[in-house]
């Protein structure tokens, strides 16, 4: 598979919330600073006591003492300087990220570099970006060799022709294929029981079959997919429990590279949760 020179950026939408945000902080802290005392705040020690004085001209830095009767107006005074300078940096962070969004169209004006391009000159070059259709066809190229299916088993095939273990499975599968989302079935993986000890330890290793191996095209990052079906028993469940204990011994996290359903006999595979761990963790 060709190695991309540079994967596309996938942070533009956290610059949108990001610069929305601070907007919002900039309206909300330049109201707050309408209501609030004329003048500054300075603080003096005398003593290892903090003492605090007003002041609101720049040649008469000095100020007049504030009892503790007035620690209100200190406190006031204090918010006020801070909320100042919270201000300007707000403001030069706006205008940096809205002269970023701008020069590089919201993350578009590199890709565009190539889509633009005539279709005959396309063929002709190999984008530093790949498109994701690009993308998708190198990755799903791959070829591997899955586990057996016995010959008693029951026959379940997904929109792609390929063969599955279990109706659960042919659900995820279709609804995977459906929302464009590229996967590999039981793809192999080679995990460590022990991938902490030394290297001649490290060698007792296991090969599971993982049901679903997804591709996010947004980010280009991988996640494995399980589907436990059968964890009323309790067996099954405890097989379960093992695997996800050695999925995180080798760094394979819940939540980050993985992504599992379960079904029990009264609880059954729902489709509304299918489609929402689809639209967080693969789109």
């Amino acid at each position: 598979m060709q190695k991309e020179l540079l994967p596309p950026a996938d942070y533009y939408s956290q610059l949108e919330n990001r610069l929305k945000n601070l907007k919002t902080a900039l309206s909300h802290l330049r109201k707050a600073q309408e209501n609030q005392p004329q003048g500054h705040l300075r603080i003096a020690q005398k003593g290892g006591t903090n003492q605090f004085y007003h002041y609101d001209n720049p040649k008469d830095f000095k100020g007049h003492f504030l009892p503790r009767a007035q620690d209100e107006l200190a406190q006031q005074l204090a918010q006020k300087d801070y909320n100042s300078k919270v201000i300007k940096e707000i403001e030069k962070e706006i205008a940096a990220l809205q002269n970023y969004l701008i020069k590089t169209g919201r993350g578009s004006t590199l890709a565009e570099l190539y889509t633009k391009l005539c279709p005959a000159r396309q063929k002709l070059i190999t984008p530093a970006t790949l498109t994701d259709e690009q993308f998708a066809e190198q990755w799903l190229k791959v070829t591997w060799i899955g586990r057996p299916f016995s010959e008693d088993s029951q026959e379940y095939y997904t929109a792609k022709h390929e063969r599955v273990r279990s109706k659960s499975e042919l659900i995820i599968a279709d609804t995977l294929y459906r929302h464009g989302v590229p996967y590999r079935y039981e793809f192999p993986l080679t995990l460590y029981r022990n991938p902490q000890a030394d290297s001649a330890a490290r060698k007792d290793s296991i090969t599971l079959y993982p049901d679903f191996l997804c591709l996010n095209l947004r980010t280009r990052r991988q996640l494995y997919w399980e589907h436990f079906g059968l964890m009323s028993d309790s067996d099954y469940a405890e097989n379960a429990a093992s695997k996800l204990r050695l999925y995180t011994q080798n760094n394979i996290i819940l939540g980050r590279d993985l992504i599992i359903t379960m079904e029990t006999q009264n609880e059954a595979l729902s489709t509304q949760v299918i489609e929402n761990l689809i639209e967080t963790c693969l789109k």
